[in-house]
């Protein structure tokens, strides 16, 4: 359907934006002939460069514990039951990762289901929607970011973690691919859930190196 649309209409204009690479990518491979520029959005990050954590306490997260967090849209198109299956395989292995998921949306139900049948209960927390102001303190209070969406074209809510100071742990597609430099401001991964666990399992145990991505993050999100 789109390979049919798109062309015409994009042949009725006189240039294109997209907001990364990536989909520019996408789009030349619906056949798009026309002008591409690629001009990625803006992102306000001054509150994300400075924020300050929330106390862990507050959520009974432990000072030790290695805490993962997921911001967007509950959606089947954000492939969270990935993210959760990948994430069961670390926490198996290591009693002190957490995973903290921010937003709403009508994959909720059966993500918490998901959850409690793998017995993720006591490790995984459904926060559900907060204020949009308060994102940046929540964020400060994580070490790393985790996603394994592949429907992004200019993924805020990685740009943001980055401004945060957060690595982020994401599958190479566009968007997140076009964000996230594999090895320097986190990992990227193919869509298969081993290597997803193996490449956080790395940002449980090498803490230096996540830290170091962390920093490497927010120099790269501004």
């Amino acid at each position: 359907l789109l390979r049919t649309y798109m062309p015409n209409f994009c042949e009725a204009v006189s240039l294109v934006v997209s907001p990364s690479a990536g989909m520019e990518k996408v789009l030349r491979g619906l056949d798009v002939k026309s002008p591409i520029s690629v001009i990625p959005n803006g992102v306000e990050l001054d509150r994300y460069l400075k924020a300050e954590p929330l106390p862990r306490a507050d959520f009974g997260f432990m000072a030790d514990d290695i805490l993962f967090i997921y911001v967007g849209r509950l959606g089947p198109e954000k492939n969270l039951d990935f993210l959760l299956r990948a994430f069961n395989g670390v926490a198996q292995a290591f009693d002190h990762v957490r995973l903290l998921i921010l937003g709403d949306g009508p994959a909720r139900a059966d993500l918490e289901a998901l959850a409690s049948s793998l017995g993720l209960s006591a490790c995984v927390r459904f926060e559900g929607m907060i204020p949009y102001n308060k994102l940046p303190a929540y964020l400060a209070m994580c070490d790393a970011f985790a996603t394994a969406s592949v429907t992004e074209v200019h993924p805020l809510s990685v740009i943001e973690a980055m401004g945060a100071g957060l690595p982020v742990l994401g599958i190479e597609s566009p968007g997140v691919g076009d964000t996230v430099e594999d090895g320097l401001t986190g990992f990227l991964t193919d869509e298969d859930a081993i290597a997803f666990a193996v490449k956080m399992t790395r940002l449980v145990t090498e803490h230096d190196l996540r830290k170091k991505m962390g920093a490497a993050a927010r120099e790269e999100s501004t």
